[in-house]
């Protein structure tokens, strides 16, 4: 039987490699705590990557998802997102565990979540999803954090929509979710991800290897840049979803 190639998979962070059916990636001291999450929601959750071990080199090996990696969801896709994080929480509530985690503390967490949606990190056949992967920094959360980080991603906040579509899509995410309400959501998108800028560069300077590859890459630098641009539009979008 001929050796299968790795193939270098994409991501800012680095190090995933896909070989045939599996994905190895690096480690870290919050492997522990993810693969009891993904154990965890493997029995109760579809489209969770299972987790096979460990290889040689001490990577995760865990469960390829097959499907579409969209740089921009649809709103069936967006639906079909939003939905399955509904269930995600519901589900997640009875796990608890603790850490460390990856991810820098969230205020208010009240379960453990991915705390990375987007559409980067999903897969899809057609409309449908098919997997949600990339969990190494899921950690302590709300729902309110991981709806607002959705949006940035899934409505994009990050693109130049006209105002009455972005406020087309938050409603859609809000009212799929069926929790915060659209303006709820909107009005936390800049201070998440403000949350995350800072985050990357606290584990960075900690030592995490995949932050400094974000710092390296200059994802800071591109987010503060998107946060200065989309200040003055979400009045804009606030207006557009009033009554």
């Amino acid at each position: 039987m001929a050796a299968v190639t790795p193939e270098w998979l994409p991501g800012n962070v680095g190090g995933a490699v896909r070989i045939g059916g599996t994905v190895h990636r690096p480690t870290g001291p919050w492997t522990p705590a993810v693969h009891a999450l993904l154990a965890y929601l493997g029995e109760r959750l579809p489209l969770v990557p299972a987790v096979y071990g460990f290889d040689l080199d001490g990577r995760e090996v865990l469960a390829y998802a097959e499907g579409k990696v969209e740089e921009v969801v649809n709103d069936a896709q967006l639906t079909g997102l939003v939905s399955w994080t509904r269930r995600f929480h519901e589900v997640v509530v009875g796990f608890a565990h603790p850490g460390p985690w990856r991810y820098f503390p969230i205020p208010g967490a009240t379960f453990i979540g991915h705390n990375d949606l987007a559409a980067y990190n999903v897969c899809f056949d057609g409309d449908r999803l098919a997997g949600v992967f990339d969990w190494d920094l899921a950690g302590p959360t709300n729902a309110l954090q991981e709806l607002a980080f959705i949006a940035w991603n899934g409505v994009p906040m990050w693109a130049d929509l006209p105002r009455e579509e972005a406020a087309r899509r938050l409603r859609l995410i809000a009212d799929t979710y069926g929790g915060p309400g659209a303006q709820e959501i909107l009005d936390a998108v800049v201070p998440r991800i403000e949350l995350m800028i800072a985050g990357i560069a606290d584990r960075a300077a900690a030592g995490d290897p995949g932050m400094r590859n974000l710092v390296a890459h200059g994802e800071q630098e591109r987010d503060r840049a998107t946060l200065a641009w989309l200040r003055p539009r979400i009045p804009g979008i606030a207006a557009a979803l009033s009554p």
